[in-house]
């Protein structure tokens, strides 16, 4: 192989390679945000269609358990009226949006974001050890995607960018310690 030919082998590789990252880092589909240098817990994550029934309107839910499964707060909530079709949060919470972030059912898919400053529902700081964040999302009149992921509230900083999963892309989770 010539050096001319060695130089445009390596010239399209070094091509298909930059499309490749590029295409991966769209606004359909971002890197996780895992910036944040707020103490607490953040939450990132890009939702995607299972082109349910009413596709692309869409209800979500992120919340926090302890490692056990129990309830401790709801972060973010979007579903209006359709709160019931979120069925594993109304199971553990009750439907409680105590200090959440609330809203209405989503017309499309994107970028959310939800934070927890290690309290539960009345204010109080949750002690440090392992704790679930959960997601919830469903485009149907039922139950949907749902995903957790354990992470651990102590002195030590913690990130996690999980992989793709039904209805969430783009997963970013840190853990800042408190002050």
């Amino acid at each position: 192989m010539t050096s001319k030919n060695k130089f445009r082998t390596i010239f399209l590789l070094l091509t298909i390679l930059t499309i490749t990252l590029f295409e991966s880092c769209t606004t359909a589909n971002p890197p996780a945000d895992t910036s944040s240098t707020t103490p607490g817990l953040t939450v990132s994550t890009v939702t995607t269609t299972s082109k349910g029934k009413y596709a692309p309107k869409n209800v979500v839910a992120i919340w926090v358990e302890t490692s056990a499964g129990v309830y401790v707060k709801s972060l973010l909530i979007n579903a209006g009226q359709r709160k019931s079709d979120l069925t594993k949060w109304m199971s553990i919470s009750k439907g409680n949006t105590t200090n959440a972030t609330t809203g209405a059912t989503r017309n499309s898919h994107g970028l959310i974001t939800a934070s927890w400053n290690g309290t539960n529902t009345s204010g109080i700081i949750m002690p440090n050890g392992d704790y679930k964040v959960c997601m919830e999302l469903t485009e149907n009149a039922s139950s949907g995607g749902y995903t957790s992921y354990t992470f651990t509230k102590g002195a030590a900083e913690q990130v996690q960018t999980p992989a793709a999963v039904t209805n969430f892309a783009s997963i970013g989770i840190k853990w800042v310690p408190l002050q």
